[in-house]
């Protein structure tokens, strides 16, 4: 009988995880903004950068390396959950890149 198992390995993957890392930043953001729609005023944006910083958290599973919040989520915040998304995987792809020493595509 054949067995086979899950491993994660400690050393870093060869490809981001781009496609987990949106999911589960756009659950995460779209609880954010569910939460804070209700009592933002009209000018400010809908995802402020200071709640935003806690998303990163969700992301902790998928990279062998923490996330500094303050080189993921821009200062000022975002006015979509797509705008940040956006945003945050390209900052997140960086920092990913840079320890892996591999070039960013754009």
């Amino acid at each position: 009988m054949v067995s086979s198992s899950l491993r994660v390995s400690a050393h870093p993957s060869s490809s981001f995880p781009r496609a987990e890392a949106r999911r589960l930043l756009r659950e995460e953001l779209e609880k954010i903004a569910d939460e804070n729609s209700v009592l933002r005023p009209e000018w400010e944006p809908l995802l402020d950068s200071k709640c935003v910083v806690g998303a990163v958290l969700v992301l902790e599973e998928l990279f062998p390396f923490k996330i500094p919040p303050d080189r993921a989520v821009r200062k000022g915040g975002y006015n979509s959950v797509d705008e940040a998304i956006d945003d945050m995987l390209g900052r997140i792809e960086k920092i990913w890149a840079e320890r892996n020493n591999q070039k960013v595509r754009k």
